[in-house]
């Protein structure tokens, strides 16, 4: 009964009932699909950081006089428990000369399977016994080409390929650096180890790891410090989920004005209706019967816009992330599709809560005030 009449109520209306509607619509479809953007955005960052979230990069503590790592603590962290993997990295800031130019820059030291493993050849095939490969932006400033000859601290090498540029990196960044074998470099240089990256098995046993590095190799003297690139990734989805709730207050904004709309809609529907709210006090209907029927109003309100407005929510982030992100399979994802229930539920608690004040008005009208009114 409820339902029929509040149905009968709104057609009444049909121009005011419609605006109710687009209102709540654009609200929801604003903040879901700016929730579904910025967590599809937040997801692709994240994924760049996936294949080195399980990643520790231990360097020598300098600060208590420790310029290199010793082979004996690499062999003891090679054993810890948790381990899966360690790469021992050389590097030192040598002189590079082609036939055009001369430049400092950085030479690291390391196994080929761990080069191939860790990035890409953009030209040319990744080789390092008696060849080398240059990083993007070293190759482009030097004018540097595959098969080409460089000397590196008066040794000439060929260059077998030039790596694709591999971004911001926070453990190896080969973009303006050169690769040697280890054999290679102790040609030009006579450092020792300077990084040691290592990989955990997994991203939970990353914390198990650092602690045990921490207490093996620094139980007497603080000859290391051990840095989690997990740390990077909360980092960032604390600041992507930051950033999202405060674009997603922002598209709040059209709810709060959509809200006001079925406010202004429901008072006048009060005032219009006095009479009739009248007669049916006088017949016996009760004040929560009436206030039934108007919070029914607007409960259908808020049902029919959030649901054409989840709807073209996931369509619109669906737009938004191939237009941007260039795919939009982070629109389908679970995480994503949570801001499609959320905007949904807001919509239709924004209605409900603007149709509290006319509905108890209504219901608080006297029959014989109510009958009186013209």
């Amino acid at each position: 009964m409820f339902l029929e009449l509040a149905k009968r109520n709104l057609q009444r209306a049909k121009v005011r009932s419609l605006l109710a509607v687009i209102g709540i619509l654009i609200g929801v479809m604003a903040v879901s699909a700016i929730g579904i953007f910025g967590e599809s955005l937040k997801v692709a960052v994240l994924q760049n950081f996936e294949d080195v979230a399980n990643e520790l990069i231990v360097t020598p503590n300098l600060q208590e006089g420790y310029r290199y790592i010793e082979e004996m603590d690499i062999n003891r962290i090679k054993k810890l428990p948790g381990v899966a993997e360690v790469i021992a990295v050389k590097s030192d800031s040598l002189l590079i000369e082609t036939k055009k130019k001369k430049s400092y820059a950085v030479i690291y030291a390391m196994d080929e399977k761990n080069v191939e493993e860790m990035f890409k050849a953009e030209k040319g095939t990744i080789r390092l016994k008696g060849s080398c490969v240059v990083g993007k932006r070293l190759a482009e400033f030097a004018e540097i080409r595959v098969n080409s000859k460089i000397i590196i601290g008066g040794k000439e090498f060929r260059v077998a390929a030039i790596l694709e540029d591999s971004g911001a990196r926070f453990d190896i960044n080969p973009n303006s650096a050169v690769i040697l074998s280890p054999e290679d470099f102790e040609k030009v240089s006579d450092v020792g180890y300077t990084m040691l990256i290592v990989k955990a098995e997994s991203l939970e046993k990353v914390d198990d790891v650092k602690r045990e590095i921490e207490e093996k190799i620094n139980s007497r003297e603080n000859k290391v410090i051990v840095f989690d690139l997990k740390i990077i990734l909360e980092r960032i989805n604390e600041a992507f989920s930051q950033i999202n709730t405060f674009l997603m207050a922002i598209a709040s904004v059209s709810l709060l004005v959509a809200g006001v709309s079925i406010l202004n809609i429901m008072l006048m529907s009060t005032i219009e209706r006095t009479k009739e709210i009248g007669i049916m006090r006088a017949i016996g209907a009760y004040r929560s019967t009436i206030l039934r029927i108007f919070l029914m109003e607007a409960l259908i309100l808020g049902l029919i816009g959030s649901g054409i407005g989840s709807v073209l929510s996931v369509a619109g982030g669906y737009v938004i992330d191939l237009i941007i992100l260039q795919d939009p399979s982070y629109v389908f994802r679970p995480s994503t599709l949570l801001y499609v229930i959320f905007g949904f539920c807001i919509g239709i608690f924004v209605a409900v809560v603007s149709g509290l004040y006319p509905a108890w008005k209504a219901s608080r009208l006297e029959p014989i005030e109510a009958l009186r009114y013209e």
